[in-house]
């Protein structure tokens, strides 16, 4: 591919990432206002139960299936492509059943309310779809269809939701939590539906599922594992949080937490798409072992991230509250939640390109030991927080949190790679 070419395509993702992220940032506003706030909480609950199932089920061999299924493509291997869905359909099949078991007995014998019920049941029932979404954007990416990879998820799916709001409300529909979710779910599962369609032979199906030989999967299974838990942490951390809060707050607070933290998620993925612009530049530096370009870009994007992360935590001190008097009045007691969870997004960007560092040089499955003592630092800390501070026990929470993750991160990149890539090691090292 052109260079031209791929700075056309990353410009087409980061593009469409933007306009679906103020498209899922229109649908908030309208939730919110067609909705009691507890409702939002539930819904917002809902969809980060249904996100965390699909990831927790397949979100591993989504990220190796980006690198594997090209391997296995120039092998010219139909049979090496088949087996690789094979054990996607069965792990996914029979981790969904566990976690889904694991979210009906903790709300079967948990003391949650009906509201909480219905909305693990309704994430539980969405999160097929979502996890077929997910994994076939991967697929389509691996097979080069770039736009099937991102509009259907990106673009798609939030604007036919929002789309759906508005007709509902206009229609006079009364809606609740349970209506909003089941609309979420089948607008999910249309999109997943369609995009599998398109991709044809190249996606995931049933007429995939065969007998793979033991040794194939279990090496699969092994680094799709640990896949899974480093996404978890790089990619749907707000999720997590949300649905973390969800479980341990009052249905009031959860919305909050949930508008918040996506605000927040915002700024962190400006950063992210910094840092997708100088990927290739960087790697391609760092294979030509060209020392004097390496650490201008690194010095370049850690000051551009220092001046957005900036620019973030002030702009949420100054005008957190008026932002959040959009989605309305009940929501602007969570100006200190949105500056904790901007603090954590700033310690976040700290860490630099120290997760592609590691990435680049094959330790990426290694990281997976410091995304588990983040999660566990997370949970444990809100659990005790959260019964002190409320809502912003959780913000703490996502700070103590980020702060392991950015040290451990430091520590491997240091003791595997021999450098690190934030700002605070080029500033030791000139």
């Amino acid at each position: 591919m052109k260079l031209s070419q791929m700075i056309a395509k990353l410009a087409g993702f980061v593009g469409s990432r933007f306009l679906g992220a103020g498209i899922g940032f229109l649908s908030q506003i309208v939730l919110t206002r067609l909705l009691p706030v507890a409702d939002v909480g539930f819904v917002l609950l809902g969809m980060s139960a249904a996100a965390f199932v699909s990831l927790a089920a397949i979100g591993g061999y989504s990220l190796l299936a980006m690198t594997q299924l090209p391997r296995l493509a120039m092998r010219s291997s139909k049979m090496l492509v088949q087996r690789f869905h094979d054990v996607v359909l069965r792990d996914s099949l029979i981790a969904g059943i566990l976690i889904a078991s694991l979210l009906f007995a903790v709300s079967r014998f948990g003391s949650f309310n009906h509201g909480q019920n219905i909305a693990l049941l309704c994430g539980c029932l969405c999160a097929p779809a979502s996890g077929l979404l997910r994994y076939n954007s991967s697929v389509a990416t691996a097979n080069r269809r770039i736009e099937l990879a991102y509009i259907p998820d990106f673009l798609v799916r939030p604007t036919l939701f929002l789309v759906t709001l508005l007709l509902a409300n206009a229609a006079g529909v009364k809606l609740d939590m349970f209506k909003v979710l089941l609309i979420f779910t089948a607008i999910t599962l249309l999109t997943a539906i369609v995009q599998a369609y398109l991709l044809g032979q190249d996606g995931l199906r049933l007429a995939d599922f065969r007998t793979s030989r033991p040794a194939f999967s279990r090496r699969l299974r092994s680094r799709a594992f640990a896949l899974t838990i480093v996404s978890a942490v790089a990619l749907a951390f707000a999720d997590i949080v949300t649905l973390v809060a969800g479980l341990v707050l009052p249905p009031d607070d959860v919305a909050v937490v949930g508008i918040t933290i996506r605000l927040a998620a915002i700024a962190g993925f400006i950063l992210q798409a910094g840092q997708m612009f100088v990927l290739t530049d960087f790697t391609q530096a760092l294979i030509r072992r060209d020392e004097p370009l390496v650490r201008a870009l690194l010095l370049r994007i850690n000051l551009t991230t220092l001046v957005v992360v900036g620019a973030a935590v002030i702009g949420a001190l100054l005008l957190g509250g008026f932002a959040l008097r959009i989605f309305g009045d009940e929501y602007v007691r969570g100006t200190a939640l949105l500056s904790l969870f901007m603090v954590g997004q700033s310690v976040r960007a700290l860490g630099g390109m120290n997760q592609h560092i590691l990435s680049i040089n094959g330790h990426q499955l290694r990281t997976a030991g410091a995304c588990v003592v983040a999660l566990v630092i997370f949970v444990c800390s809100a659990l005790l927080l959260s019964n002190n501070l409320g809502i912003n026990g959780i913000g703490y929470a996502v700070i103590l949190a980020e702060i392991s993750w950015l040290l451990a991160l430091a520590a491997q990149a240091q003791k595997l790679c021999g450098r690190r890539a934030d700002l605070l090691w080029l500033a030791q090292n000139p």
